[in-house]
């Protein structure tokens, strides 16, 4: 009789687990994931909330209560109410009728946005910050949330030397997983925790998950991090370019991690988990260099614009970037309850000369360190066109475009389309792979932009491009040489607005001004990973190094007045900044 039991049991539970099987099979053929909001929390009861997202995925897949759980992502039932789930077009349309649901959307994907810039705005010292006439010692009791790529939490700028004890009032966790444990954090980095789900569902796990924890594969979390909040460290340098002491805007501020960002980008889905999470994790701001392409969709089917709208109703700062389309009206991030960042200059430059054979001297942006010894012949990229490529396109430098023959031994002057997205560091490979050894690009878009070119190369305008190919075509025997990059401060005018900037005006509602302020995103030195680079240090550009940059401001103000509303803290830093009459 207890055999027969035991069959009978053994029996069911397969039965169940082949009905959950097949049921996840065949909703994956058919479905996508999409996210249904359903506005504020209305239940104090996070379970009985969940109870009622399986009984709303229940009718939709006609009573399957297999089917229901098979196609649940998230429940969101802690900041705001809603669950991400695997529907096809009908039964999304089905959803978005019932009653309590505010919008259901697709599970889009967003993208990054991608330090002597504290001493250029006017902030002293190396652990408090302080700003003058106030005390900011309170930052150790400020908490800042990264949703991002993670972090590299043994930089040097999450060190807790000398840090007191983790706030009361911290409802967080360190979740381990791959090459991360519970350890890793510390009272420095007191909370971490990464999304997946929203991820796996659109992508290849295997080919594109670096590390599968909190812990940073691509720099660009850590880096973001130590901007808003690293510790000093006395002698961070890259490869020896812009050495010195450095620290973070807050730098006794407390670190959350939120890992939702991986290789190709960050979706909905993860990104609401991460919101809902912050907010019952107990954080003070929230801090996003990332956001969706222009134009950008109305506020109800934004995952952004939801969690942050919960996140300020719960008196949490947002702060975040507004991309880097450059173009007019293609400002992201557009919610008034954020504060929505641009990128500037500071007056530090990384430049190498560039001399041709007649002595004129001009000079480029560039990180690139290596060494010419003399000079050397310099033609345009469109005579050294090859195979079926015309000049036109071999100015560009494309992978493939150039004969081999006409480049070896050879300084280049290659082109940069204003709207491309070609990488300017591929450019000089594949002129050091065609056998040239130097390269000049010409891009007036992002001419003030230091890339860490694989051969002697800088960026310059298009003036000093003309009047480089102008020598070109008006010599004989034309040539040129390139110098190491340097440092230069003292830069003007600064700070100017980066021609890399999103711009307004605000494509949904005009009437409301975006973005909000500017901050230093241009040639941004901070913490890296180096899991892909042996590097702890790395120069960056773009929306998204300017954001931390006024979420450590926020932590200061946070710090003096600890009981201001998201409102009212934003409303100070635009009210007290400093205009720029340069927007170049």
């Amino acid at each position: 009789m207890e055999m027969a039991s035991l069959h009978y049991r053994s029996s069911r539970i397969l039965h169940l687990f082949v009905g959950v099987f097949v049921a996840q099979l065949t909703i994956s053929l058919s479905a996508k994931v999409y996210v249904v909001y359903m506005g504020s929390r209305t239940s104090d009861d996070p379970d009985e909330i969940l109870r009622q997202n399986h009984q709303m995925l229940t009718a939709v897949h006609k009573g399957s209560t297999e089917r229901a759980q098979a196609s649940h992502v998230y429940s969101y039932r802690h900041g705001f109410k809603g669950f991400a789930a695997k529907l096809t077009e009908q039964q999304a349309s089905e959803m978005a009728n019932m009653p309590g649901v505010v919008s259901v959307f697709p599970n889009l994907k967003r993208r990054l946005h991608t330090t002597h810039s504290w001493d250029f705005m006017g902030l002293v010292g190396e652990e408090t910050m302080e700003i003058p006439g106030y005390s900011t010692k309170n930052q150790e009791n400020v908490i800042i949330g990264f949703i991002d790529t993670g972090i590299w939490p043994e930089s040097p700028s999450f060190s807790d030397d000398n840090m007191p004890s983790i706030p009361a009032g911290w409802n967080g966790q360190c979740q381990s997983g791959e090459a991360f444990n519970a350890s890793s954090c510390n009272r420095k980095v007191i909370g971490a925790r990464y999304y997946l789900s929203g991820y796996e569902a659109e992508e290849d796990l295997i080919t594109s998950v670096s590390f599968k924890s909190p812990r940073d594969s691509s720099g660009h979390g850590s880096h973001t991090a130590s901007t808003a909040a690293g510790r000093h460290v006395t002698n961070m340098n890259y490869k020896g370019l812009a050495a010195g002491g450095a620290r973070g805007g807050a730098p006794m501020a407390r670190i959350a991690v939120y890992k939702t960002c991986w290789a190709s980008g960050c979706y909905d889905v993860d990104l609401l988990a991460a919101f809902d999470d912050a907010i019952r994790d107990g954080v003070h701001i929230l801090s996003l260099s990332l956001g969706p392409e222009a134009p950008q969709g109305d506020y109800f089917n934004d995952a952004i614009s939801l969690g942050s709208f919960h996140a300020a109703s719960h008196g949490v700062v947002v702060v975040a970037s507004v991309g880097n389309e450059g173009s007019q009206g293609s400002a992201t991030n557009l919610a008034p309850w954020m504060i929505t960042v641009a990128a500037s200059s500071t007056d530090r430059d990384f430049t190498s000369d560039i001399v041709l054979g007649d002595g004129a001297n001009f000079t480029g942006e560039s990180l690139s360190l290596f060494e010419m010894n003399a000079s050397t012949s310099i033609i345009s990229a469109s005579e050294a066109y090859a195979g079926y490529f015309t000049p036109y396109q071999s100015s560009y430098c494309l992978e493939s475009s150039l004969n081999n023959t006409k480049t070896r031994g050879k300084i280049l002057v290659c082109q940069h389309a204003e709207s491309s997205t070609d990488s300017k560091l591929a450019k000089s490979a594949v002129v050091r792979e065609a056998g040239g050894v130097g390269m000049i690009l010409i891009d007036e878009a992002d001419k003030d932009v230091a890339i860490p070119f694989v051969i002697p190369a800088a960026i310059v305008g298009r003036g000093t491009g003309g009047r480089i190919l102008s020598y070109i075509n008006h010599t004989r025997k034309p040539v040129s040489r390139i110098f190491p990059a340097k440092t230069v401060l003292g830069s003007h005018p600064a700070p100017r607005v980066a021609a890399f900037s999103s711009k307004g005006p605000n494509a949904l509602n005009p009437e409301i001004l975006k973005p909000d302020v500017s901050a230093p995103g241009l040639n941004i030195l901070a913490a890296w990973s180096p899991a892909i680079e042996k590097m702890h240090f790395n120069i960056l550009s773009g929306t998204s190094m300017a954001c931390p940059h006024v979420t450590g401001i926020v932590a200061l103000v946070k710090a003096v007045h600890p009981s201001w509303s998201p409102s009212a803290i934003k409303s100070a830093i635009m009210t007290t900044g400093k205009c720029s009459n340069y927007f170049g």
